[in-house]
């Protein structure tokens, strides 16, 4: 009977130790658009561009989903607002329009960031929380983000990571996305409000790998045990 609580307490470790990934699909229409070149000091209000390579106009609805990884480790943090980043988490961002993708394909660098920002200074006490991807290829960079705020204050305690979200609680939100082409450094840029959101599947979550080890561990000192009796 003296196996029992070692085994149990293996079990604990494996039950424990694990990230969690929260998952969303969403809407947005895009209602406002500039182009500008830095070349000639030109540009201003577009009605829409080709300058990604693919037609996108003011009135386009995009679709997209978005997850993030609770374990993503601290990036920075300063007045009641903190970026979360790191290479191995689970964050993601990615839409489209028309069923075409607006992200860049074979890219050289991808990074998806999230923000928490609790009664922060720069929002004048506002709560907020934002999630972005800036990546890049050998032709272009761009960036798409989610930006949703609580003017109040009310939706955050912390600027912790928070687990699972009730967006209706916050008042105003907004979908941002430029691109700037790597030859010309001409940028196009869109936003938009969100017009839905909803939760997808939150999938079980995984034993990270030292959990397995510890696990082996003690599975591995409960035979040698048996074996010296």
């Amino acid at each position: 009977m003296k196996k029992l609580p070692i085994l149990l307490a293996g079990l604990t470790m494996l039950g424990s130790a694990h990230a969690t990934v929260y998952q969303f699909d969403f809407t947005a229409k895009i209602q406002e658009m500039v182009e500008f070149s830095p070349l000639t000091f030109t540009g201003g209000a577009v009605a829409s561009s080709t300058l990604s390579g693919s037609l996108v106009s003011v009135g386009d609805n995009i679709t997209g989903h978005f997850s993030y990884d609770t374990e993503t480790g601290l990036f920075s943090s300063a007045g009641g607002s903190a970026m979360y980043a790191a290479p191995a988490a689970q964050n993601s961002l990615d839409a489209s329009i028309g069923g075409n993708s607006i992200g860049l394909s074979d890219t050289t660098y991808s990074s998806t960031n999230v923000q928490v920002a609790n009664n922060a200074t720069m929002l004048g006490g506002a709560d907020g929380f934002g999630i972005a991807n800036v990546s890049a290829n050998a032709f272009a960079s761009q960036m798409m983000a989610l930006s949703f705020f609580d003017k109040s204050g009310q939706i955050f305690n912390a600027s912790a990571m928070p687990g699972e979200l009730d967006f209706s609680g916050f008042n105003q939100s907004s979908f941002y996305y430029t691109y700037s082409s790597t030859a010309t450094h001409a940028m196009m840029g869109a936003n938009g409000a969100l017009t839905s959101i909803t939760v997808t599947e939150v999938p079980v979550p995984v034993p990270e790998p030292e959990t397995y080890a510890m696990l082996l561990a003690g599975l591995m000192a409960l035979g040698w045990k048996a074996r010296r009796r």
